[in-house]
């Protein structure tokens, strides 16, 4: 029997224009900065005689970024008059690319079982509820960090422009907004999109709909003007 070989070369994905090289390094730097948030939100809650580590393959943070830039080319070179993708399509085909490669991985001793691994307890929490939420954080890492990606390229959750006041104004027009504020708001909201990303069909296209849906009316500040349009856009 032969010995088949794939040689693979590095293909050039950056240009002068849109994907330049300053432009692809901001999205790298978004993406090792989600992943950071996630480890630091995750790794101090287990304990450390379960030795659980975490490795991130930069080798593979790239492929997402080549993915992505590869997909959002075809858009900007085919037919649809646009120059450069919005926040939207970048934040979808980044959170896309990240939970089709999985960059993240967790390591952990051969005779310790992912779902017996310690969590550092607290008084006065359900420890063992705590510790069912880690192991799940766990197993599904990289579609948390996917959200953390997705969410924070268009939002700037540290500005919240709707306070405690809209919310009641809206509660008071509507029966039907349950929300108590727009904090437990934020929680669903990222809730349903780590629900959707864990177990149904992800396209970039439908997390650049979701995302938009998500901004019609922001409670939290958009990183740009993301709804910047001409009037001859609107007639369709």
């Amino acid at each position: 029997m032969h010995n088949k070989y794939i040689f693979l070369d590095v293909v050039s994905v950056l240009d002068e224009k849109v994907f330049t090289k300053e432009t692809v390094k901001g999205w790298r730097d978004h993406l090792l900065n989600s992943y950071e948030i996630i480890f630091k939100l995750i790794k101090p809650q287990i304990d450390p005689v379960s030795c659980v580590k975490f490795f991130l393959s930069r080798d593979l943070v790239n492929e997402v970024i080549t993915d992505a830039v590869i997909g959002m080319r075809k858009i900007v070179e085919s037919v649809h008059p646009i120059e450069n993708p919005n926040a939207f399509k970048v934040a979808g085909y980044l959170a896309y690319w990240w939970m089709r490669h999985k960059p993240i991985s967790i390591h952990y001793p051969n005779n310790l079982s992912l779902k017996n691994i310690k969590i550092v307890e607290k008084d006065g929490k359900d420890n063992a509820t705590e510790q069912r939420n880690i192991v799940w954080l766990l197993k599904h890492i990289n579609e948390i960090v996917a959200v953390q990606i997705a969410t924070n390229y268009v939002f700037n959750f540290s500005k919240i422009i709707c306070k405690k006041d809209e919310c009641i104004r809206l509660k008071k027009a509507s029966e039907n907004f349950n929300f108590s504020d727009f904090e437990e708001m934020k929680k669903v909201l990222l809730h349903k999109l780590t629900y959707y990303f864990t177990y149904r069909a992800i396209t970039p296209k439908l997390i650049e709909h979701l995302l938009e849906g998500y901004t019609f009316h922001p409670a939290w500040d958009l990183s740009g003007k993301l709804w910047q349009h001409k009037e001859k856009e609107l007639a369709i």
